[in-house]
């Protein structure tokens, strides 16, 4: 009997621990649902704190495009659209949902010959990736938008394949601004969270 009530324990333990809540819909700075298909600009949630996302070629002028937050903060920076995962979960894009975030910006993909999708590369926020972007079981492209105070963050979560679980803290981190020798703010994983809106665009 003791046995029994220990498996049980433990069953009801391990779907408490991989089950999914339901998570709200992310909305833009309109209150609308955040779609797929549709471009939005990253912004931070407070006003002079740097502008919106682009790209940016490496030392040397290197490939991949490196993604940056821009210096100037009336910049809005270049469009982006937020790619689900899950191809079945509809068109809103809800909190914690995995996705690939996707530059839609098409004359920078000519630059490198390479697609602007994210992906993490020695715990920077650069670009060249797939969309799932599977290696070995685990994924350098995917990400999701957390609730964050009274705005979003960006985490990477790279899960492993098929598991729907709260990503370790080990494994991910939120995104936010490694800064650069010249006063560029390029993005990068473990870091402390940027507070970020989106913009219609």
């Amino acid at each position: 009997m003791k046995i029994s009530g220990i498996l049980l324990l433990s069953s009801l333990l391990s779907f408490t621990l991989f089950q999914i809540t339901k998570s709200e819909p992310v909305v833009d700075t309109n209150n609308e649902q955040v779609m797929t298909g549709s471009t939005y600009y990253i912004l931070p949630a407070t006003t002079g704190n740097g502008g919106g996302l682009t790209l940016a070629q490496g030392a040397n002028g290197s490939c991949p495009l490196n993604v940056y937050q821009a210096q100037n903060s009336q910049s809005v920076g270049l469009p982006l659209r937020l790619l689900m995962v899950n191809s079945s979960s509809g068109l809103v894009i809800d909190e914690n949902e995995a996705i690939n975030i996707k530059f839609a910006a098409p004359k920078y993909e000519s630059i490198c010959k390479k697609s602007t999708v994210w992906k993490i590369e020695e715990g920077l926020v650069t670009t060249g990736g797939i969309k799932g972007g599977l290696v070995s079981g685990t994924s350098t492209c995917l990400f999701t938008i957390q609730k964050y105070e009274d705005a979003y963050a960006l985490q990477y979560w790279p899960r492993p394949k098929g598991r729907t679980f709260v990503c370790p803290k080990l494994s991910c981190g939120y995104i936010g601004i490694s800064p650069v020798a010249n006063g560029s703010r390029r993005l990068a994983v473990n870091r402390t969270a940027c507070k970020i809106v989106f913009k219609k665009a």
